[in-house]
């Protein structure tokens, strides 16, 4: 249950996954309806990516720092509201690559920072994350049914405009707030910077564990609406798979504490991994089969939300005092940042010139990788 007082902070991640269910399943078809390759999109997405290496440090920076928290989160989903607008509305590449650069900067340097925010507020219950944040996936999988309905009736020229709507509900949602107290506005020395990353080898691992992890998810965040389309699924069953991962998702986040407190955290990590390997072969041997896509989904709950809460907690326990959202500002941009960017990058270049298979089997060794490191002595001897 949601404690009172935490309300507000379950809706927040609400309203940005409402606008993420937009753009995360939907933008690449938008793309192919104005009449782009796969590669063009897979370059596009890389930009919005490249961005969310550096954005998220900027976000974690801010908010370890800010008097008032709040602020940062205002400002941001406004900036991000305003250039989904810019987005939506602009046809030339060269136009809607600078919009989605300048709407990754805004949007995704809120997350990570709005993690620390919530974890700081849950203190010694770090565990109960998951039962605020199954918020945001109730919100996604809300739009990527509502987004699917109306691209059944009016087609992909709708997209634009439900991205919008859902960014102006973010900033609605992020006004209501509570006022958030930051910081005094002093770095220690012990956290100044970032360079408590660099020092520790635990650390290091994990941001290597959280690239590869999502790298391996470049095919599937990229391409999978065009994806199950090429292989003649309806718009309607779309949206049923993407709801069903979400709503795996969503189970999974409300079991987390549970789970966590009966199983070695390191024995969930390496579950999570090895499932997304099984995941993307999948996927990749049988793509027409709707048993087997309804599983892979299924498996949704541990490749993502269960790798997830682990590791924004691990983030957050090797963070020393004062960096909680530069550790999650690191955690985001290693991961949905850089991995973002190779992932989408190799994702579309195998899609175009070996076929849609190849896009997922190039996942599934990423999530190998992955597997490797979640595995290595010196770090499961840190969890």
């Amino acid at each position: 249950m949601i404690r009172r007082g935490e309300a507000s902070f379950a809706f927040g991640y609400l309203a940005y996954y409402m606008a993420f269910g937009v753009f995360m399943p939907y933008w690449s078809a938008h793309l192919t309806h104005l009449g782009w390759s796969a590669s063009a999109i897979g370059v596009v997405l890389a930009v919005f990516n490249t961005v969310r290496i550096g954005s998220p440090l900027a976000g974690g920076w801010l908010v370890d720092r800010a008097r008032e928290r709040k602020h940062v989160l205002v400002i941001g989903a406004t900036l991000a509201a305003l250039a989904a607008a810019w987005a939506g509305a602009a046809r030339a590449p060269v136009a809607i690559a600078v919009s989605i650069a300048v709407y990754s900067l805004a949007f995704t340097s809120i997350l990570p920072a709005y993690d620390a925010v919530v974890l700081d507020r849950l203190g010694a219950r770090r565990s109960d994350y998951g039962r605020l944040r199954l918020w945001g996936s109730i919100g996604f999988v809300v739009m990527v049914l509502g987004v699917g309905a109306l691209i059944e009736r009016q087609g992909d020229a709708v997209i634009p405009q439900t991205l919008l709507a859902g960014h102006v509900l973010a900033v609605l949602v992020f006004l209501c707030l509570p006022r958030v107290g930051g910081h005094d506005g002093v770095a220690t020395a012990s956290t100044g910077g970032f360079r408590f990353a660099l020092e520790d080898g635990a650390t290091r691992l994990l941001l290597l564990i959280a690239f590869l992890q999502i790298a391996s998810f470049g095919a599937f965040n990229g391409f999978y609406t065009i994806f199950l389309r090429h292989y003649g699924f309806s718009e309607r069953a779309i949206s049923l798979y993407w709801s069903l991962g979400v709503i795996s998702e969503i189970v999974m986040f409300w079991l987390s504490p549970r789970i966590l407190a009966r199983v070695p955290i390191g024995h969930l990590l390496g579950l999570s991994v090895a499932l997304t390997v099984l995941r993307w072969l999948v996927l990749a041997l049988v793509p027409e089969s709707v048993v087997w896509n309804t599983l892979a989904q299924v498996t949704h709950a541990a490749c993502f939300g269960l790798f997830q809460a682990i590791t924004v907690m691990l983030a957050a326990r090797f963070a020393p005092p004062g960096a909680g959202g530069r550790a999650q500002a690191l955690l985001s941009a290693a991961g949905a940042g850089l991995g973002g960017i190779i992932g989408s990058l190799v994702a579309g270049a195998l899609y175009d010139t070996v076929g849609p298979s190849a896009a997922f089997l190039g996942g599934a060794a990423f999530a190998l990788a992955a597997l490797v490191c979640a595995r290595w002595p010196a770090f499961v001897a840190r969890l």
